[in-house]
């Protein structure tokens, strides 16, 4: 088995200025399990065959969530300190009994409407104020008008509190870049994640004063007061899904419209309806692949292929590589607007899959069907600046300019 010493996959800056991409390739079609060593002791097995991290994904027995999601979420193989009170670190069985009132309470179909209607407007106000010839970051502009709608109808806050809780969990994710978390990394990521704590904290607070329950916030602070989840896991599951959903569909937003840029006339088939904007979310989805991967701790022995993966050991599980896996999508390396059948594994797989998944799907499918309605388009106008992550893909930086949407692509 490949051993990889002082490996680039523990690098954000390998992922912001080099291409992850190909090296995975490399990794997939003549390693597809590998160790990863740093000189500080810490090392993980790198899945990067679609077959063997669905696999992955789906034996949730020998692998397990508990000891962090995050490689550095721990040094050693000791339980987060969520585990058991927040659902992405929490195995079966409790797993399944904190999934439900968070997918009860924020992604019934009630909910999504809600969220839907809410994010196109968002959409259509922010399009609305642009003219042809505007420069502008879509990344700081538009692409934040996605997830603010979500926070706004599941957390019952206006936009100006969702804007606070989108910084906040933006640096969460991305303390790694100085965009976000400026000189001082690690207390840009505690006092951001103690601003969001206490903000959810607050809301919880507030709900239980009033007895509002007709939002995901509303529905924990009654489940608090009834005695079925302690305080604490409220805010802890609070948390999941605002960092969950903050920091995916932005990127992916952004991601989108880069690759738009660069493929306009496979966008004019969309723009002019011979492909559905269902069909182009999920290829846009596989081609962003904005979750590069999770992490996974082995609490038994983990067979892979001819690889016996032993007890003890971090596996990681590297989404991006999976969607451009060959033995599952024709022409991987290649974005195919119209792909039909397409199993990305953006969202993960099994009982882990992303339970905010339908709404970041939504959130996407929307801005695409707005975006094909506009009677404008976005080109991009100087190189993007890539964030500096190994666990997130996406954009700090997309410079644009509003153009005529008749003249885009011609």
């Amino acid at each position: 088995m490949l051993v990889v010493e002082d490996s680039p996959l523990y690098s954000p800056e390998f992922f912001a200025d080099d291409d992850p991409w190909a090296y995975l390739a490399g990794l997939r079609a003549d390693h597809p399990v590998s160790v990863h060593r740093r000189e500080d002791g810490y090392e993980f097995y790198a899945l990067t065959r679609y077959a063997d991290i669905y696999a992955a994904y789906v034996d949730h027995k020998r692998l397990s969530s508990s000891y962090g999601t995050m490689v550095d979420g721990s040094y050693l193989p000791q339980k987060d300190s969520a585990s058991g009170r927040m659902l992405i670190v929490t195995d079966q069985p409790a797993h399944t009994a904190l999934r439900k009132p968070v997918k009860t309470s924020g992604f019934s179909r009630e909910m999504l409407g809600r969220v839907g209607r809410t994010v196109r407007r968002n959409i259509r106000d922010a399009l609305g104020k642009l003219s042809v010839g505007d420069r502008l970051d879509f990344s700081t502009v538009v692409a934040p008008e996605l997830p603010k709608g979500v926070l706004e109808v599941l957390f019952g806050i206006g936009p100006g509190d969702a804007h606070r809780l989108l910084d906040a969990t933006r640096t969460m994710i991305g303390y790694r870049d100085e965009v976000y978390a400026g000189t001082s990394p690690l207390d840009a990521l505690v006092d951001a994640q103690l601003e969001v704590l206490e903000f959810i904290d607050d809301l919880i607070g507030h709900r239980l004063s009033s007895g509002r329950a007709d939002d995901m916030i509303g529905f924990l602070a009654q489940c608090v007061a009834d005695g079925t989840m302690p305080r604490d896991v409220a805010v802890l599951n609070g948390l999941n899904v605002a960092v969950g959903g903050n920091e995916t569909t932005p990127h992916t937003a952004s991601l989108t419209v880069h690759t738009i840029d660069g493929e306009r006339e496979q966008w004019r088939r969309v723009a002019d309806g011979d492909v559905g904007c269902d069909v182009a979310t999920q290829e846009f989805l596989r081609w962003t692949s904005t979750n590069s991967y999770v992490q996974r701790l082995a609490v038994e022995d983990f067979p892979v292929g001819e690889h016996v993966i032993p007890a003890g050991s971090f596996v990681t599980l590297w989404n991006m590589s999976a969607n451009r896996d060959p033995d599952v999508f024709e022409r991987p390396d290649a974005f195919l607007i119209d792909r039909s059948d397409n199993k990305q594994l953006a969202f993960g797989a099994g009982v882990h899959r992303c339970v905010g998944a339908p709404a970041a799907t939504l959130e996407i499918q929307t801005f695409l069907e707005e975006l094909a309605a506009w009677d404008k388009a976005f080109a991009v106008v100087a190189p993007p600046r890539r964030l500096r992550s190994n666990f997130m893909l996406g954009l700090t930086e997309l410079q644009v300019e509003v153009v005529d949407a008749k003249e885009f692509g011609t």
